[in-house]
């Protein structure tokens, strides 16, 4: 069935997006999806993230607690299949208020120092795509001039700049973040699916994604979550980039679903992408909870890999 897509990952788990009007249940500790008169069992066990993207699916309540139960990651999808929402457990760690106490207890010290490195590894994935597809030097000097300026919580705002520069020579000199265009949808789509997956990895730890870092906004329930995946969007623009020109349609949409199982470099190792995006996100809590003095770094100097390479 063409609207039911299903990626394995490293561990053999699967990733499902349901995209077709169908009623999906539970039965037996079996998530149960109902088109007409057929229907196909999936053991929850297997599953790692399911992907509501059609907008006449009939969910249960049932279903919705146990997925939450064990930790597989909902996203719900609008009438666009754009994400728009996930659900996240309240206890997803044994511990969790001693996690909570430490959360609140990072010192204000550690926390510019993760954002200065946060900034400066941005930058520097920044340059590596920049390095892959353009030939202007130019910007990639200047760019380097910011990744070397950058201050504790990065006061001069070298993030931000650098971005604009940065954008403008991927895509194009008229190019802005705040145009409606294919390629902003298409990017937003995996920042997303990016975000959902860095918020299952902050809950299952026992953390907050409410209190972040850097980002301090009294109406984002994902502060942590946009600190955390700075470092890694520089992934789906290189993605993009390669991928998406006039059109981002449901093909587009599943292949970018996919990114999540591509190859990159960390440590000198080529490791799937969603394996990767733990191990960083455990070394950014062991240097906050001052267990560690370095954090782990993606070398997209060397690009990413697809499945099949």
């Amino acid at each position: 069935i063409v609207a039911i897509f299903f990626w394995i990952n490293i561990m053999g788990w699967k990733t499902v997006v349901i995209g077709t009007e169908c009623k999906v249940s539970l039965s037996m500790n079996r998530m149960k999806v109902t088109i007409g008169e057929e229907y196909y069992n999936y053991s929850l066990t297997d599953i790692d993230t399911v992907i509501f993207t059609h907008n006449r699916v009939c969910i249960t309540t049932p279903l919705i607690s146990k997925l939450i139960e064990n930790n597989i990651g909902i996203i719900m999808c609008d009438d666009r299949n754009d994400p728009i929402g996930i659900f996240l457990p309240f206890n997803g760690h044994s511990v969790v208020f001693r996690q909570l106490k430490k959360q609140m207890n990072w010192k204000i010290t550690r926390k510019k120092r993760l954002w200065k490195t946060i900034v400066e590894e941005k930058i520097k994935t920044e340059i590596d795509v920049l390095n892959q597809v353009t030939s202007n030097c130019q910007t990639v000097e200047m760019l380097k001039v910011y990744h070397d300026s950058v201050y504790n919580d990065d006061q001069t705002n070298r993030e931000g700049s650098s971005a604009r520069l940065y954008f403008k020579e991927l895509f194009g000199e008229e190019f802005t973040r705040e145009s409606n265009t294919v390629v902003n949808i298409a990017l937003n789509y995996g920042y997303k699916i990016l975000a959902s997956y860095i918020s299952k990895c902050i809950a299952a730890r026992g953390y907050l994604t409410q209190l972040g870092v850097h980002h301090i906004g009294e109406s984002n329930p994902f502060n942590l979550t946009y600190d955390f995946i700075e470092t890694f969007r520089a992934i789906i623009d290189l993605w993009v980039f390669n991928n998406i020109a006039d059109q981002f349609n449901t093909s587009n949409k599943l292949e970018i679903i996919r990114i999540m199982e591509y190859k990159v470099n960390l440590g000198g190792k080529w490791i799937r992408l969603n394996d990767a995006i733990e191990d960083v996100v455990d070394s950014y809590f062991a240097f906050l909870n001052e267990e560690k003095d370095k954090v782990l770094v993606i070398d997209l100097s060397k690009g990413i890999r697809s499945i099949e390479e």
